[in-house]
């Protein structure tokens, strides 16, 4: 049987990007567009100005693949001009073919570096919000249309269905885009303003892209507005700060800071709202406008250095600032993620580094860029230099991203909202190092300079953070009175815990670690079970032996195990059956679960040590089966099939699936067979069936390995498929749970590689411990278990 990995109390990481993926930062994709129509740029210019989203049918070949009936249209603002070869675009991969996708993304969103001499602006950006919120990829893409290149774009990934499965949610659907549409001006709008119950009032600054959402949107806005004492109900407050603190320093003013618009708002699975940043082309500086009371002209380049950190936190005209910041403890937290940026990403010297790093992977192909707006000699001055652009009043000023954020950061830092002394929070420790199911947990941690500490936890990355103030009284298993440790009590259950610290005094905050809520402490709890295998299995009847679906449950153990009160489910979460009261299983000892134990006893009449029933079915085709204890901790699962490496005979031929060994790894095929006659329930195994020419078991080519494993950080997985076709490459937990679906596109036979390093589809590191990859293909499969070390 599988064995119970024992994990440790690591800091995650953010997920920067995934190597070979379409978004994968060192690679320049290439994109090539085929036209039926010779005037197709006419087309598309009378596409944007219609705007009703029709798009124009093409072929496009990325990186060498084919994918036909894609739709393809101008897109942006300010960046798009009809008389302008480069402009940006939008190709809809399944616009007309159902789940066309290239590594899962269905939507490519391209731009022209419009008023970006540097031409890092949008990546770079991206690249610094994802360590700190959920945030977009962004790449390059050379671009051809009909033969001819039109040049290098950047390439952002769309938020869509796909990012919210992996950043936010995967049960809600309720997702909006901040956009201003018809007649609204900027400068008159309020920005997460409250305008009654009728969702007409809404639609000219937010665009619906879920089914539904109004009703939630609106109850969100009341509450911001009306009642903002509650508002940590509605809204994912420290996702919410990031985003602002992120757009100000940065002087993105293109974005809800300054402008409706740019950024999306997305529930996820605590029903609250996250603010999602979007279209960072003109981050560092690029906007030059000022909206607030007016329009105010451009800011000059000192203007944008010393832009106020404060910028409409007193501005009635925006409540996405003015009920957030006007509250002491958030206008702190605000201020200490700028100080997190400030230090992580600028004073570091990384952001100058990465800068040069990005143009010189992309040196060459803007080089070649005939359609570019700035001569490539003006890429580094784009990072150091101020350069001017048009004339007149509406003359603006690029300010190089060195020359803008080296002087800023070390202005702000001067600034009235920085003064004061900084609370020193740090040796965080879990008294007595381990924590045990069902208990109470200790947390010290040792604090200067503080007021007030709190401590944030939560048992899932799905769930919303509790919080409990520490103390430094000696009454809260903190040592000794006012001896600079602090110390909590909280009551866990059998899930892991995320935690992180806060403390505050009169003028300052501190987070432990810096980036709180989206990178946290992971703590396990650990949990002792028993030594249950679920050991045979009767998922299909003969038509001449039906006895129905049923299960076996053995202790190998020396000792008795109560396990009344314990579930058993299938791969739906909402089939699900516990079995009875007074349910012991005796050391070295059977039990039988059955679907219809009338059936079962009229074919098995000698058996008596079976429950049941329940009421749904074992697949035909194979599926994963689950056992829980009463405490909903995993004791056991088994995914089973019906081909490959797994024997056919149990599909319908009479014979059972059952267990060689009850101390092998029972999620391997190789450790199951097809049982002697009709299975052996409520007693040991038959010595199985020795395979032979009569054994329908089909001839699976498909390889499927990993290397290194164990591993971490990361493993190459490396698998050979028989057909073209759809693949699906997924990895799974010891629950049966989906982590990262690592490869869902059409690929062409042949060997394939992928790495995994190691994080899940919302970019949060897995813990250490046992995994099991899939491989899908043809009507195909294989597993193969890998083990993420510590």
């Amino acid at each position: 049987m599988k064995k119970t990995f024992i994990l440790i109390i690591v800091l995650m990481a953010v997920n920067i990007m995934m190597a070979d993926d379409f978004y994968d930062m060192n690679t320049i994709n290439t994109i090539e567009l085929t036209f039926e129509e010779s005037n197709w740029d006419a087309i598309l210019d009378n596409y944007y100005e219609a705007d009703q989203g029709e798009r124009l049918l093409a072929t496009a070949v990325i990186n060498g693949v084919q994918y036909d009936s894609v739709g393809v249209r101008y897109k942006g603002n300010s960046s798009y001009k009809d008389y302008q070869v480069k402009n940006p675009l939008n190709i809809k991969l399944d616009y007309v073919i159902e789940d066309q996708d290239i590594d899962g993304y269905g939507t490519i969103k391209l731009a022209n570096g419009y008023m970006d001499p540097s031409y890092v602006r949008e990546t770079l950006a991206y690249e610094i919000a994802r360590q700190y919120m959920p945030a977009g990829k962004s790449n390059y893409a050379n671009v051809y249309i009909n033969g001819s290149l039109i040049g290098i774009y950047t390439s952002s990934q769309d938020v869509d269905k796909k990012f919210m499965r992996e950043h936010l949610s995967d049960t809600n659907d309720v997702r909006f885009k901040g956009e201003i549409v018809g007649n609204g001006m900027p400068s008159e709008e309020t920005i997460w303003g409250y305008e009654g119950s009728n969702p007409d009032d809404y639609t000219y600054l937010y665009e619906i892209e879920s089914d539904e959402g109004w009703e939630d949107l609106i109850e969100f806005l009341d509450v911001l507005n009306n009642d903002t004492d509650n508002i940590e109900d509605y809204l994912n407050v420290d996702n919410h700060l990031w985003m602002l603190a992120f757009d100000n320093l940065t002087v993105n003013l293109d974005a809800p800071i300054n402008f409706a618009h740019n950024y999306y708002l997305i529930k996820d699975d605590t029903n609250r709202f996250n603010p999602v940043i979007w279209d960072l082309n003109m981050a560092f500086g690029g906007f030059s406008q000022v909206l607030s009371g007016g329009w105010n002209g451009n800011l000059s380049a000192s203007g944008k250095q010393q832009l106020d950190p404060m910028l409409n936190a007193d501005d009635s005209t925006y409540p996405i600032l003015n009920k957030i910041l006007t509250n002491d403890t958030y206008k702190k937290m605000y201020i200490a993620h700028i100080r997190t940026m400030i230090e992580d990403i600028f004073e570091s010297g990384w952001f100058e580094t990465r800068a040069y790093e990005l143009q010189d992977l992309i040196y060459d192909d803007y080089n070649a860029d005939q359609n570019k707006f700035y001569t490539t000699s003006q890429l580094s001055d784009g990072i150091t230099s101020i350069i001017s652009e048009g004339w007149g009043p509406q003359a603006q000023t690029i300010v190089g991203l060195t020359y803008l954020m080296n002087t800023r950061c070390s202005w702000l830092q001067q600034q009235s909202e920085f003064s004061g002394t900084v609370p020193t929070i740090e040796n965080n420790t879990i008294v007595g190092n381990e924590i045990f199911a069902n208990s109470t947990a200790s947390f010290n941690v040792e604090a200067y300079d503080v007021d007030q500490l709190w401590l944030y936890y939560r048992s899932s990355s799905y769930d919303k953070y509790s919080q409990v103030e520490m103390f430094d009284d000696g009454s809260h298993n903190d040592g000794q009175a006012n001896d600079g440790i602090y110390g909590a009590e909280i009551e866990v259950g059998y899930s892991d815990l995320e935690y992180y610290f806060w403390g505050e005094n009169s003028s300052q905050g501190s987070f432990l670690p810096s980036k709180s809520a989206f990178q946290p402490y992971v703590a396990e709890v650990r949990t002792e079970t028993g030594n249950i295998v679920i050991n045979e299995i009767n998922y299909n009847s003969s038509d001449e032996f039906d006895s129905g679906d049923w299960l076996e449950l053995y202790n190998p153990g020396q000792e008795e195990i109560n396990i009344s009160g314990w579930i058993f489910k299938d791969e739906d979460d909402d089939h699900s059956f516990e079995i009875p009261e007074n349910t012991i299983l005796a050391a070295d000892s059977y039990l039988v679960l059955t679907k219809d134990s009338e059936s079962f006893t009229a074919l098995f009449p000698e058996v008596t040590n079976y429950v049941g029933d329940f009421d749904f079915g074992l697949a035909g085709g194979g599926e994963l089966l689950r056992l829980y204890d009463g405490n909903e901790t995993l004791i056991d699962s088994v995914l089973y099939e019906d081909e490959g490496d797994w024997s056919t005979l149990p599909d319908g031929q009479g014979n059972t699936l059952e267990l060689i060994d009850a101390n092998s790894d029972n999620y391997l095929a190789e450790n199951w067979q097809a049982s002697m006659g009709n299975g052996t329930p409520g007693s040991a195994n038959s010595s199985g069936v020795t395979p032979n020419s009569d054994e329908s078991v089909q001839a699976v080519t498909m390889e499927l390995s990993n290397y290194p494993n164990p591993f971490n950080p990361q493993t190459t997985i490396s698998y050979n498929i028989t057909e073209n076709g759809k693949v699906k490459l997924t990895v799974f937990n010891a629950k049966g749970q989906v982590v990262k679906t690592l490869v869902n596109a059409s690929q062409n036979s042949g060997k394939h590689t992928v790495v995994w390093d190691g994080h899940d589809n919302r970019g949060k590191k897995v813990s250490s411990g046992l995994y099991f990859y899939r491989l899908e293909n043809a009507g195909n499969s294989k597993i193969n278990k890998m083990i993420m070390m510590k």
